[in-house]
């Protein structure tokens, strides 16, 4: 993959991000799909099936199905938004973190729900009080776990 440090920066216009977003956005709903993003991170990034997976996993912060523009523009102009692919040992976290995330996420909405969460914390022989490990793991406060929500309750990742 070509580094996307060349490519995006934090001083990136604004509206050269617009346009790569309105690119993208096919049927101009002002949010990019999965399968938008994921040909977005491909076709312009240069990004492999996997890398462009575990972006999209990062960048659609409450596992919507769906990035907003804001969400994307973030993370694009965040500097550890690409080094999610750049960085071999992150990398690495990131794809069993999301291999862990999909053996939970049993109907593949993108986030983790009560049910789901019940039998993640039983296989992890967790024994305390459920609400407040929801609580804990649900930092939007929105009654789900999106991916990373989960990632940051791993703390997998090296610095």
């Amino acid at each position: 993959m070509a580094s996307g440090k060349s490519y995006f920066s934090a001083t990136v216009p604004r509206i050269v991000v617009q346009s790569l977003f309105k690119k993208y956005d096919t049927d101009g709903n002002g949010h990019l799909s999965k399968k938008e993003v994921l040909i977005l991170l491909k076709d312009d990034l240069g990004m492999d099936n996997k890398q462009a997976e575990a972006c999209y996993m990062l960048v659609d912060k409450d596992g919507g199905g769906s990035v907003s523009f804001e969400e994307f523009f973030s993370w694009l102009r965040n500097e550890k938004g690409l080094e999610c692919v750049n960085d071999n040992s992150r990398y690495y976290y990131i794809r069993k973190a999301i291999d862990e995330f999909k053996k939970y996420d049993r109907d593949g909405n993108g986030t983790i729900d009560k049910d789901e969460l019940k039998l993640l914390l039983k296989a992890v022989d967790y024994r305390h009080d459920f609400n407040e490990a929801l609580r804990q793991l649900d930092t939007s406060g929105d009654g789900k776990i999106s991916f990373p929500e989960f990632l940051a309750w791993l703390n997998w990742l090296p610095n």
